[in-house]
């Protein structure tokens, strides 16, 4: 009895692909099993002149073995080894009497000879070899070479190459164990946008749709920075998709986009891009009607609503009244409605009339609060930032700001605040729903070295560190456990050193948002500032130190409190401080060394910005005022009015519309 199986092994081996063996094969297999094996033979197909091979070698590394009972599973076992270290294996195996005979032929890996680059002309073979990073004489992995095979086809595609077509073959040379790969390059027109025109488009419209699309014009100048001024199919489809979808919510439900890419005679290796619209007929709505709600009144919802009928026809207008109605009851805590609306076109009145389906759901309350991918950062950090909290009436609104919250403290690069299905519906209830907060840690530690020239104080540096979620709890075991131990607690700290030739400085700083897990935000500043910029003649040491309390008002008021101390002390060189004591009375020579400033007051706080620490946009404003005299000779008082604008210049990450 002789049955082959190989192709199917093989295909076992080599790619893990599900095996679909025919009914009279899958029964011949499982005559196999058990069976006593008489003998295995390895053969090596493509062994190298002059090359000696070993099966000792692998015999020894097989679980299947000769005088054994033959497994299944052991066998597609081995051969998944074998597969990992030869470029092919082919498994035979033969009943022979009572007893199963194994060959095993294997193809080792080929050595790459040399790599042949054929058809480019305007990239160099150099410069595609380095993308491609497999270099010749080495090992042939075919999945590791399609992987950077791919990276060179990218590279094309990223210089513009809009049409290039890349392939490889593969060359074996006779009576060796070593190949040729010959890629063959199709370069095709250089995808330098040259000229982008728009037809069927206002002034206005160019100017918003330029915005919004990410095929832009080349220049010279800045596209090698920002990427842009190529053609990319991709992107040049994705921008069809932003147009259509921008025209349609302009009322026109039946536009056309078409974009042609074609050459420029007059400009050499560029192209123009010409986007062109059809937009059919301008639609209106015509009758909008709801139905369904009982739970809340006609005029609740009413008050929702964005697409009015006589309005431009916009399903944005509808996506957003859909948004909106939810919005509307998840508030109350019906947040598992739907709302679903059904358009009917009108062509002769050329207007759209939309019927909106409500389908109420039960009232919910809020369960259980559970916090996942926080490693480092404490989970009430993450919480005291939530304005959710259990057994209240769950409020969508509130789930949606909670997750903005967390988003602004920077310590994630990722945070998603979901309900779901509670998982003690028994204890609860079925009307409760959990909260899962889940968060993707960053890093929250800062450094920088600086080094700069100045004409007051010639060359100068230091060092300036930041961490914004520390925890000062964990300084006595940073040597044992690590950084690690000082962060985690939502707290601010910083150090700051600045050395120079004639001024010094050196401050530490350290605040507490939520002081104790209160509304209260308590700070400390300890500054060392060292200074004879004005003379050489003496040295002005100065201490400081600031205490700060504030409260919350409300969201955007704050009330707060400032102690500060600042302690100046003069070292006078010997020879001046001799000659200026003959001049002093004895109360003047021992007030002139030492300066103490001692100051309280109260400040009210304005703040609109989008995050406390790192802000990019928003105003800020300072009322304080400063009373000195609790200690110390001086004696003042002090109004300060501190405006502070923020607005981001340029976009930090991808738009919507970004590929």
């Amino acid at each position: 009895m002789h049955f082959r199986i190989f192709s199917a092994f093989s295909l076992i081996a080599i790619t893990c692909a599900p095996l679909n063996i025919p009914l009279e094969a899958q029964t011949s297999s499982y005559a196999y099993e058990e069976r006593r094996i008489a003998k295995i033979d390895i053969i090596v197909e493509n062994l190298a002149s002059r090359s000696s091979f070993n099966p000792q070698v692998v015999l020894n590394r097989l679980k299947t073995k000769v005088g054994a009972r033959f497994s299944q599973f052991t066998f597609d076992s081995d051969l998944k080894m074998l597969s990992e270290q030869y470029d092919r294996v082919e498994p035979d195996i033969e009943i022979q009497g009572n007893e199963l005979v194994i060959t095993l032929r294997l193809w080792e890996r080929p050595v790459i000879h040399q790599i042949i680059w054929q058809g480019n002309a305007q990239i160099k073979a150099k410069t595609l070899q380095d993308e491609l990073g497999i270099k010749a004489h080495s090992i042939f992995y075919r999945k590791d070479f399609n992987k950077a095979f791919n990276k060179v086809k990218e590279y094309y595609i990223k210089k513009g190459y809009f049409e290039s077509q890349l392939s490889y073959s593969i060359q074996p040379i006779p009576h060796t164990n070593q190949i040729d790969i010959v890629i063959d390059v199709v370069e095709g027109r250089s995808g330098k946008v040259g000229r982008l025109t728009l037809t069927g488009f206002s002034k206005e419209e160019k100017r918003v749709i330029l915005e919004m699309i990410y095929t832009k014009k080349y220049n010279f100048f800045t596209s090698w920075l920002t990427g842009t001024g190529k053609v990319n199919e991709d992107a040049v489809e994705q921008d069809r998709l932003i147009i259509l979808d921008y025209l349609q919510n302009h009322g026109y439900p039946d536009a056309k986009v078409s974009i042609e890419v074609r050459e420029m005679p007059e400009s050499l290796g560029k192209v123009e891009v010409e986007i062109a619209a059809e937009r059919g007929e301008l639609y209106h709505f015509g009758k909008i009607r709801f139905t369904g709600n009982k739970i809340l009144s006609d005029e609740e919802i009413d008050k929702a609503f964005i697409a009015r009928p006589g309005q431009i026809y916009s399903l944005e207008k509808l996506r957003k009244t859909v948004e909106n109605i939810k919005e509307l009851y998840g508030r109350k805590g019906y947040i598992d409605t739907t709302i679903q609306f059904e358009t009917t076109p009108e062509p002769s009145k050329l207007e759209y009339s939309v019927l909106f389906r409500i389908e109420e759901s039960q009232q919910y309350k809020i369960g259980i609060i559970r916090i996942f991918g926080n490693v480092l950062t404490n989970d009430n950090v993450i919480l005291r930032e939530s304005l959710l909290v259990p057994g209240e009436t769950f409020d969508l609104a509130k789930l949606k700001a909670t997750q903005k919250r967390l988003e602004a403290v920077g310590y994630f690069t990722n945070v998603n605040v979901y309900a779901v299905k509670t998982s003690d519906d028994e204890r609860l209830g079925e009307n409760y729903r959990d909260v899962y907060i889940e968060v993707e840690e960053t890093k929250t530690g800062h450094a920088s070295l600086f080094l700069a020239v100045s004409s007051a104080d010639q060359l100068y540096g230091g060092i300036d560190y930041s961490e914004s979620n520390f925890n000062i709890k964990g300084l006595p075991a940073i040597f044992k456990e690590g950084y690690s131990s000082v962060r985690g607690a939502g707290e601010y700290a910083s150090a700051k050193a600045s050395l120079g030739k004639r001024i010094s400085n050196f401050t530490i700083s350290w605040v507490d948002p939520y002081f104790r897990d209160t509304p209260w935000r308590f700070g400390v500043d300890l500054s060392f500032t060292r200074n004879n910029l004005p003379t050489e003649s003496y040295t002005i040491d100065t201490y400081g130190l600031t205490l700060a309390a504030s409260y919350p008002l409300t969201s955007y008021w704050t009330f707060g409190m400032k102690y500060r101390f600042h302690d100046d002390q003069a070292h006078v060189r010997k020879h001046v401080e001799e000659a200026l004591n003959n001049k002093r009375t004895p109360e003047e020579r021992a007030a002139h060394k030492r300066g103490v400033v001692s100051s309280f007051g109260p400040s009210i706080t304005f703040d609109s910005t989008d995050s406390a620490l790192r802000p990019h946009n928003g105003l800020r404003s300072i009322l304080e005022a400063d009373f000195a005299g609790l200690g110390g000779p001086f004696t003042f008082v002090r109004f300060a009015f501190l405006n502070t604008y923020y607005s981001q210049l340029w976009s930090m990450g991808l738009t919507k519309h970004s590929l």
